[in-house]
């Protein structure tokens, strides 16, 4: 039996521990809850060397704490941090139905999302079901617009982490499911704020809530990191808002030979490896993909990074092969005119 692990990420006051409480508090399973705040508490020593992990059945729960070694989650190497997890799991015996690992507020999803997923290759007993990323909507704007890193280092979010992206902009890249939080009190204007979320990641879909309140069946369960991962596009953004740095690209080209298919591997693998199309510099950060042979073998690619899977599968509705990517300085022609060069 492999448990489900959904991350949820946001900045500090986001919503994130209202959501989780919400969740917790569903009363059909039991939620093992891992939480990871460093910066976010006041108690940072604590959140450096541990992690408190909580079981519960919506009723009683008990609390162990977890210690990781090297620090928190997001900064303790991959495979001590998902031991760590698993040996909890097997000590539980079957109390654990679901875990549910909240990020710091300045944490980048990717490092913890490819942990899990690179572990499920090797027989864990954990698996990586999903990403969700809340927003504070009434601050994203400037939180993203925030080049500089005033505004993030004045919040405690840290300082910007490389010239015009933030961690927020890597938390919406990196999204399965995005909840754009406390829109009740949200008084800007709401084409613009989606359009900032939508010229991100167009991929995953954007649910607008307060106090996290949303139908779990939206969250949990997703199987976005597996075969069964659907690749739906979603309006794609017409606000005034334009983002150049972190953005949704679409590929879709006939069913591959044997060949191309493996052409297309190698350049996959200059991509993600060395960060070049036509000779210009690019990042992907999320990407998902169903590939068609001409043999009829269907192939789903996912991809966090530099890491990439090809997972075989039965069948497909899609006539075409269809790639979403998400990341940085991605032009749409120029990939298409490389992968044909290949």
């Amino acid at each position: 039996r492999k448990i489900p692990v959904t991350i949820i990420t946001g900045y500090l006051g986001s919503g994130k521990s209202t959501l989780l409480n919400r969740i917790a508090r569903e009363g059909k399973r039991k939620f093992a809850v891992i939480l990871n705040e460093f910066g976010d508490t006041g108690d940072i020593e604590r959140a450096l060397t541990e992690s408190s992990l909580t079981v519960t059945d919506g009723h009683s729960s008990y609390t162990e704490w977890l210690d990781l070694g090297n620090g928190c989650l997001c900064c303790t190497v991959r495979d001590s941090g998902v031991q760590a997890i698993e040996n909890l799991i097997e000590r539980s015996g079957d109390a654990i139905d679901y875990i549910l690992l909240e990020t710091s507020g300045i944490a980048d999803p990717a490092p913890i999302a490819s942990m899990f997923w690179l572990d499920e290759a090797l027989n864990s007993n954990v698996y990586i079901d999903g990403v969700v990323t809340v927003l504070d909507s009434g601050n994203l704007q400037q939180c993203l617009g925030d080049v500089g890193g005033h505004w993030h280092r004045k919040h405690g979010h840290g300082d910007v982490v490389e010239e015009g992206i933030t961690t927020s902009h890597l938390q919406i890249a990196l999204a399965d499911v995005i909840l754009l939080n406390k829109m009740d009190s949200f008084r800007g204007d709401k084409a613009s704020l989606l359009g900032a979320v939508r010229e991100i990641n167009s991929s995953a879909p954007v649910y607008e809530t307060k106090y996290g309140e949303v139908d779990l069946a939206k969250l949990l369960e997703l199987h976005a990191f597996d075969g069964s991962a659907r690749l739906e596009l979603q309006d794609e953004a017409r606000g005034s808002f334009h983002d150049s740095r972190i953005s949704t690209i679409t590929l879709e080209f006939p069913t591959l030979t044997d060949e191309q298919f493996d052409r297309f591997g190698v350049f996959l693998q200059k991509v993600l490896w060395e960060g070049e199309v036509l000779g210009q510099p690019v990042e992907v950060h999320r990407a998902k993909g169903v590939f068609i042979k001409t043999n009829g073998e269907v192939l789903v690619l996912q991809v966090v990074r530099e890491q990439y899977e090809f997972i075989s599968i039965a069948a497909t509705e899609l006539p075409r092969c269809k790639l979403v990517l998400i990341g940085k300085n991605l032009v749409k022609k120029d990939f298409d005119e490389d992968f044909w060069q290949y």
